[in-house]
Protein backbone atom coordinates (compact mmCIF):
# COMPACT_ATOMS: atom_id res chain seq x y z
CA UNK A 1 0.00 0.00 0.00
CA UNK A 2 1.33 3.40 -0.94
CA UNK A 3 0.67 6.44 1.19
CA UNK A 4 -1.62 7.80 -1.54
CA UNK A 5 -3.62 4.55 -1.65
CA UNK A 6 -3.96 4.63 2.13
CA UNK A 7 -5.18 8.25 1.98
CA UNK A 8 -7.72 7.35 -0.70
CA UNK A 9 -8.87 4.34 1.33
CA UNK A 10 -9.34 6.35 4.53
CA UNK A 11 -11.13 9.08 2.59
CA UNK A 12 -13.49 6.50 1.09
CA UNK A 13 -14.29 5.05 4.51
CA UNK A 14 -14.84 8.55 5.90
CA UNK A 15 -17.40 9.25 3.18
CA UNK A 16 -19.10 5.92 3.95
CA UNK A 17 -18.71 5.90 7.74
CA UNK A 18 -22.45 5.38 8.24
CA UNK A 19 -21.94 1.87 6.87
CA UNK A 20 -19.59 1.16 9.76
CA UNK A 21 -22.09 1.88 12.50
CA UNK A 22 -20.83 2.63 15.99
CA UNK A 23 -17.11 2.11 16.31
CA UNK A 24 -16.73 1.99 12.53
CA UNK A 25 -17.13 -1.76 12.41
CA UNK A 26 -17.41 -1.99 8.65
CA UNK A 27 -18.88 -5.09 7.07
CA UNK A 28 -17.13 -7.03 4.32
CA UNK A 29 -19.36 -5.39 1.68
CA UNK A 30 -17.93 -1.97 2.60
CA UNK A 31 -14.39 -3.29 2.16
CA UNK A 32 -15.29 -4.84 -1.19
CA UNK A 33 -16.74 -1.48 -2.31
CA UNK A 34 -13.57 0.28 -1.10
CA UNK A 35 -11.46 -2.14 -3.15
CA UNK A 36 -13.52 -1.35 -6.24
CA UNK A 37 -13.15 2.37 -5.54
CA UNK A 38 -9.36 2.03 -5.36
CA UNK A 39 -9.35 0.74 -8.95
CA UNK A 40 -10.53 4.15 -10.14
CA UNK A 41 -7.83 6.73 -10.96
CA UNK A 42 -7.43 9.62 -8.53
CA UNK A 43 -8.69 13.06 -9.57
CA UNK A 44 -6.54 14.59 -12.26
CA UNK A 45 -5.19 11.25 -13.57
CA UNK A 46 -6.47 9.94 -16.89
CA UNK A 47 -7.80 6.40 -16.75
CA UNK A 48 -5.48 5.30 -19.56
CA UNK A 49 -2.48 6.66 -17.61
CA UNK A 50 -3.43 4.97 -14.34
CA UNK A 51 -2.21 1.55 -13.28
CA UNK A 52 -4.09 0.41 -10.20
CA UNK A 53 -2.95 -2.27 -7.82
CA UNK A 54 -5.79 -4.75 -7.57
CA UNK A 55 -7.05 -4.98 -4.03
CA UNK A 56 -9.83 -7.17 -2.71
CA UNK A 57 -12.16 -6.81 0.25
CA UNK A 58 -9.93 -8.88 2.51
CA UNK A 59 -6.91 -6.73 1.70
CA UNK A 60 -8.93 -3.62 2.55
CA UNK A 61 -10.20 -5.17 5.78
CA UNK A 62 -6.64 -6.03 6.80
CA UNK A 63 -5.52 -2.50 5.95
CA UNK A 64 -8.33 -1.11 8.09
CA UNK A 65 -7.23 -3.29 11.01
CA UNK A 66 -3.64 -2.03 10.62
CA UNK A 67 -4.76 1.60 10.39
CA UNK A 68 -6.80 1.27 13.58
CA UNK A 69 -3.84 -0.41 15.28
CA UNK A 70 -1.51 2.42 14.28
CA UNK A 71 -4.04 4.98 15.48
CA UNK A 72 -4.34 3.23 18.86
CA UNK A 73 -0.55 3.06 19.15
CA UNK A 74 -0.21 6.79 18.49
CA UNK A 75 -2.92 7.57 21.04
CA UNK A 76 -0.85 5.57 23.54
CA UNK A 77 2.27 7.57 22.70
CA UNK A 78 0.40 10.85 23.03
CA UNK A 79 -0.96 9.84 26.43
CA UNK A 80 2.46 9.04 27.92
CA UNK A 81 3.90 11.75 30.12
CA UNK A 82 7.08 13.11 28.59
CA UNK A 83 6.39 12.08 24.99
CA UNK A 84 5.02 14.35 22.33
CA UNK A 85 3.62 13.53 18.92
CA UNK A 86 4.20 15.08 15.53
CA UNK A 87 2.62 13.67 12.36
CA UNK A 88 5.93 14.09 10.56
CA UNK A 89 8.50 13.34 13.28
CA UNK A 90 6.56 10.82 15.37
CA UNK A 91 7.58 10.83 19.03
CA UNK A 92 10.66 12.84 18.00
CA UNK A 93 12.95 11.07 20.46
CA UNK A 94 16.23 12.82 21.09
CA UNK A 95 19.23 11.63 23.09
CA UNK A 96 17.73 12.85 26.36
CA UNK A 97 14.62 10.70 25.90
CA UNK A 98 16.31 7.63 24.38
CA UNK A 99 16.53 5.53 27.55
CA UNK A 100 12.91 6.14 28.51
CA UNK A 101 11.77 5.47 24.92
CA UNK A 102 13.73 2.22 24.75
CA UNK A 103 12.07 0.91 27.90
CA UNK A 104 8.65 2.07 26.69
CA UNK A 105 9.00 0.64 23.18
CA UNK A 106 10.41 -2.66 24.48
CA UNK A 107 7.24 -3.04 26.55
CA UNK A 108 5.08 -1.98 23.57
CA UNK A 109 6.82 -3.08 20.33
CA UNK A 110 4.15 -1.42 18.16
CA UNK A 111 5.65 1.91 19.23
CA UNK A 112 9.11 1.32 17.71
CA UNK A 113 8.34 2.53 14.16
CA UNK A 114 7.28 5.91 15.55
CA UNK A 115 10.61 6.69 17.24
CA UNK A 116 11.35 9.56 14.82
CA UNK A 117 8.85 8.93 12.05
CA UNK A 118 5.25 10.07 12.08
CA UNK A 119 2.14 8.81 10.33
CA UNK A 120 0.49 11.35 8.07
CA UNK A 121 -2.89 9.62 8.28
CA UNK A 122 -3.34 10.10 12.02
CA UNK A 123 -5.57 13.19 11.87
CA UNK A 124 -7.91 11.68 9.27
CA UNK A 125 -8.13 8.44 11.23
CA UNK A 126 -8.73 10.37 14.43
CA UNK A 127 -11.63 12.20 12.75
CA UNK A 128 -13.03 8.92 11.43
CA UNK A 129 -12.82 7.09 14.72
Amino acid sequence: WTSEETSCFIQYLTLHCAEGGDGTNFKQAAFAAAAAHLLEPPDGILKEDYVAVKRDGLSCKNKWIMCKKKHTTIISIKSQLGFSWDNELGANIGPADATCWTAFSNACPNMKPFHNKGWKHFEKMDDLL
